[in-house]
Formats: C-alpha cells, sequence, structure tokens
C-alpha cells in the first residue's frame, strides 16, 4: 500500500539551501474534488472544467512538466503499451548540429488511463487525433490555478505536482535511475533532491514495519 503524504512533510536540500514544495495526499484530493464540483455546478463550462480535471491527472501521474503536457496530443497516448511519449523541452542535436526532437516514455498509470478513456468519449476526441490534447495556454492555466488557490487556502501551482509525483515514486520505492528517466533529468544528481525528505513526523509509518 502507497504511503501517505502528510501536510507537514518537506525538502530541503543542504547543498543548494533549496525547500521545495509538494501537496499532500489530501490537498490532491481537496483539488479534484474542487474541480469535480464546477464540472456539476456550471453546466455550460463543464467541458472545460472536464479539460482541467484530466490535466492535473496528466500532472499528478507523471510527473511531467505543464510546457510538456500541454504539447500532448492523443497520438502520443498508446493505449496498447499503456504508455504516454512525452516530448522533452530540453531538445538534443544530431552528429551535424541539427536540431531533434526528443522523447521520453512514461508509464500510464491506471487511474490516469481510465481519465483519459472517459475524456476522450465525452468529448468525442479519436484517439489518433493529431490535434493538442489541452488546448490552452501556460497563462490560462496558472490563472486557473491561482483562482482555485484562492478557494481551498493553499498554494496550488503546476510545477508543485510534479515535485509531488517524485516525492511518492521516492516513498513508493522507485529506483532513482527509473525515476530520472520518467521526469526527464540529465542528470541523477538533480532527481536525488527527492531523497532527502526532511521535517517530518515519521511515527506514522512504524507500525507498518513487520
Amino acid at each position: 500500500m502507497p504511503l501517505p503524504i502528510p501536510k507537514s512533510m518537506m525538502i530541503q536540500s543542504s547543498g543548494r539551501q533549496l525547500s521545495i514544495d509538494f501537496f499532500s495526499d489530501e490537498e490532491v484530493q481537496q483539488i479534484f474534488n474542487e474541480i469535480a464540483k464546477k464540472i456539476n455546478a456550471e453546466i455550460r463550462r463543464g467541458d472545460r472544467h472536464k479539460r482541467y480535471y484530466l490535466l492535473v491527472n496528466f500532472l499528478y501521474r507523471t510527473g511531467a512538466r505543464i510546457d510538456e503536457i500541454l504539447m500532448l496530443r492523443p497520438s502520443d497516448i498508446n493505449l496498447t503499451t499503456n504508455s504516454v511519449r512525452m516530448k522533452t523541452l530540453k531538445q538534443g542535436k544530431d552528429r551535424n548540429g541539427i536540431q531533434k526532437e526528443k522523447y521520453r516514455i512514461i508509464p500510464l498509470h491506471a487511474d490516469l488511463r481510465d481519465a483519459y478513456m472517459q475524456y476522450l468519449l465525452d468529448m468525442n476526441i479519436s484517439t489518433k487525433s493529431e490535434d493538442p490534447l489541452f488546448p490552452m495556454s501556460r497563462q490560462v492555466v496558472d490563472l486557473y490555478f491561482k483562482k482555485m488557490q484562492s478557494k481551498l487556502g493553499f498554494r496550488i501551482h503546476a510545477h508543485k505536482f510534479r515535485h509531488t509525483f517524485a516525492v511518492k515514486a521516492i516513498m513508493d520505492n522507485v529506483p532513482l535511475n527509473v525515476l530520472q528517466q520518467w521526469l526527464g533529468h540529465s542528470s541523477i544528481f538533480t532527481t536525488s533532491i527527492y531523497t532527502q525528505i526532511t521535517g517530518m513526523d515519521t511515527s506514522q509509518f512504524m507500525e507498518r514495519v513487520k
């Protein structure tokens, strides 16, 4: 069973004096609940909120950067292999020095797969579509989260989901090199910051030890 993430947890990097903020399980559930309420309450804008519900699912279940997710197309999601082909922001060059697109493969979480398939059905979208899955700008997404932040009373931004994904992966014993591939870090030392979980009450986990 995955370990829950309480609000008291924080990561601090002693090397770079950097604190990383991430969501507790309770906060994530509050976010999903809030969007679900909007879907039911605002009938005329229901499709818009359904899009954000799926967007949050992708942020939370892939650990990808918001700009990477906004580039996703249905053709990038393979339901046969249960994987997401994520275009990496930092592109490479071939032997001739020509810019070359780089991709990484992230496994498709079962909950994300269900939410994605339901969205395609609701919106009548083909799995082979080359159109953006989320036709919106980064600024519009930031504004949506900012309004939700005022409503729920805790800090909400897209990159916080990336940190949350990484912390959950570490707590669930995902190997560091695997997490590095999922997150698209060029160096494993960047990924290793998530192993420095400090400032938390660990007594709740002792009862799990047999």
